[in-house]
């Protein structure tokens, strides 16, 4: 049975029957907090009972909360504590590596689990990684424990986040392997080094994207994340219309893949860019 018909179930008798219709059809789950996005306003009476409901339905979870939105370029997360044990810190583990994450002050999504493991097939031995939102090492942490012969570069211009990556990077015991940086990738990015360049970011600008190029040696890859309905890309093709007229290089979009809904309109897509530097 699905989480919304048991959770359904077992609210008839203690939830109005015209709110049941309301009542969330999913949840991601961190560590062992289960995060809920945004309830609707018609259950703003009940929040605590669906999350202690949701806590006794999946033993996962020891803590609930409502995530309402993310803010600033820090990408810091509003949330509710709704339920459970009275905190927001928990221990992420996938793909044998282990994330250290205060779900209040940082976002990190589940739902890109499918990318995190994409990119451990495509990445091959020797290669440089440099992450250009590395966050807690969201992306690039599991290509440093899994891939022993690669070197990771992850830039991280939220202070908290770098600490929490810097935690990782000691947890999972990957420091002679990812190099750390903390700052702007505006004028962090190392140049002339990656094999890759990952863009975990939404509505990233002209000079990042001429970073993420600049950071090539030779020939690589760039994956590039954007959000835009069904596969349109018109903002990252005038990047790259811009970027070709500007740089000797090849720039090619090779492909586009779905990785998430992100909103009612949108999706999460990620771009495959390969670079070749004449």
């Amino acid at each position: 049975m699905k989480y919304k018909q048991r959770i359904q179930s077992l609210l008839t008798n203690q939830i109005p029957s015209n709110l049941l219709e309301y009542l969330p059809s999913s949840y991601s789950v961190t560590g062992d907090i289960a995060i809920f996005h945004k309830l609707p306003k018609q259950l703003e009476n009940y929040k605590q009972l669906i999350g202690q409901t949701t806590i006794g339905l999946d033993p996962r979870v020891n803590v609930v909360i409502e995530q309402i939105t993310t803010e600033t370029i820090f990408r810091k997360p509003v949330i509710n504590l709704i339920s459970g044990e009275k905190r927001t810190t928990t221990i992420h583990h996938e793909f044998h590596t282990i994330f250290n994450i205060d779900v209040a002050e940082i976002t990190f999504s589940p739902g890109n689990k499918s990318e995190r493991e994409r990119l451990l097939h495509l990445v091959q031995d020797n290669e440089v990684i440099i992450d250009m939102f590395a966050c807690i090492g969201n992306l690039s942490l599991p290509i440093a424990v899994n891939k022993p012969e690669v070197t990771v570069y992850g830039i991280e211009i939220n202070r908290k986040a770098y600490g929490y990556l810097i935690k990782n990077i000691q947890a999972n015991k990957v420091e002679k392997r990812y190099i750390p940086i903390f700052g702007d990738n505006r004028l962090r990015t190392p140049e002339n080094k990656a094999s890759r360049v990952l863009m975990g970011c939404f509505n990233v600008d002209q000079k990042q994207f001429y970073k993420a190029v600049n950071a090539i040696h030779k020939e690589g890859w760039i994956h590039y994340h954007s959000t835009a309905p069904r596969n349109e890309n018109e903002q990252l093709e005038k990047f790259v219309e811009k970027m070709q007229k500007i740089l000797s290089f090849k720039i090619q979009l090779l492909s586009t893949r779905r990785v998430k809904k992100f909103s009612p309109r949108l999706y999460h897509l990620c771009t495959d860019i390969y670079i070749e530097k004449l």
